[in-house]
């Protein structure tokens, strides 16, 4: 075999098993745990439930707050061709939204809330 083909074969040869050693590595593990949802992606959820799941929601502005000894998180989001509405969830299960609170929402994000 003359020298130059010996060479492109040998590193024809290397890069196929280059390949098949860096094949299981973009393979997920079997054993991933996820990480814990952050206060902020938790009121998230929580805002698609409310809304029956809805799909195309965008969330912006949140602010994490800890209040007497309970979590608060402060945002907005938008349904798709709809104007920003305001959220403020507190604690694990407990969501009101812009909309569908039945008291005054400009005071509940005042009291609540900063910036929002």
């Amino acid at each position: 075999m003359r020298p130059d083909l010996a060479l492109i074969s040998l590193a024809a040869v290397t890069a196929a098993g280059c390949a098949q050693a860096e094949a299981p590595g973009n393979q997920p593990a079997a054993n991933v745990v996820q990480a814990p949802a952050t206060p902020a992606e938790h009121a998230q959820r929580l805002v698609a439930q409310r809304l029956g799941n809805a799909q195309n929601l965008s969330f912006g502005e949140a602010q994490v707050f800890v209040s007497n000894g309970a979590t608060v998180v402060c945002g907005r989001y938008q349904q798709a061709g709809q104007p920003a509405q305001r959220y403020v969830a507190v604690g694990e299960e407990d969501v009101f939204i812009e909309g569908e609170f039945v008291g005054d929402m400009n005071q509940a994000v005042a009291e609540a809330c900063r910036n929002i």
